[in-house]
């Protein structure tokens, strides 16, 4: 808005402006004078009209005078304040040089704001990465330390719980439950729909198991010392 006063502001111009203005008047005062001497009617209005709108114009344009007298001085006190030539320079010249900076000072302004902007992003970004590598590495631990502790109590039951016969027999099996179990939580599916298999697989295997060699040996030699027993007996 500034650039566009600054357009049409040009002291060479506004020089050109008042010297027509009074130039009109004179003019007007000429013609008024002219008419004076001529012989007119009564019905004829044009020297009172005249008159006044000569009076009336000469008081403006005199207010207009001072104005534009007190303007250029006040223009001048300006221009040497900030060390220019006030013979030279140009009122559009002189408040061009503030309308340049008013506008990189705007656009400085606006740069700043968006870098302040993309800054606070970044850093909001940065904080989220490190809350979600913290959480993980947390989860992480955690589930190691789950694991550790359900392997210890897998072992210790194991060795505690089964009897030397016992343990002998389902070392195999145990050791297969164990493996599978660990695997399923380092998987994860021990928390989902997956366990249901899991459990499945676990019976099949202890079905499969309860018909191993070891299991049936020791089923006939029961059955074997149960025929002596019974003939034994019938001897007698």
């Amino acid at each position: 808005m500034l650039g566009c006063v600054l357009d049409v502001l040009s002291m060479g111009e506004l020089e050109k402006d008042m010297n027509q203005l009074r130039n009109g008047l004179k003019e007007v005062e000429r013609e008024i004078e002219f008419h004076r001497s001529q012989q007119v009617t009564s019905s004829d209005r044009f020297l009172p009209v005249m008159k006044e709108f000569l009076s009336s114009a000469t008081c403006r344009f005199s207010e207009l005078e001072d104005l534009f007298q007190d303007m250029k001085t006040r223009f001048d006190r300006a221009v040497r304040l900030f060390g220019e030539d006030n013979s030279t320079i140009q009122p559009d010249d002189f408040f061009g040089i503030f309308d340049a900076f008013l506008v990189a000072f705007s656009e400085a302004r606006q740069d700043n704001d968006n870098i302040k902007r993309r800054r606070e992003e970044e850093e909001k970004r940065v904080l989220q990465e490190a809350e979600l590598k913290k959480r993980t590495i947390e989860r992480k631990n955690s589930r190691d330390g789950i694991l550790a502790k359900v392997g210890n109590s897998l072992k210790n039951g194991l060795s505690n719980g089964l009897s030397s016969s016992t343990r002998r027999e389902s070392t195999g099996d145990a050791k297969g439950e164990f493996d599978d179990l660990i695997s399923a939580l380092r998987t994860g599916d021990v928390f989902g729909e997956d366990m249901a298999k899991f459990k499945r697989s676990r019976k099949a295997r202890v079905v499969t198991n309860g018909n191993s060699p070891t299991r049936m040996n020791s089923l006939n030699k029961e059955d074997s010392r149960e025929r002596v027993l019974s003939n034994s007996r019938k001897g007698q």
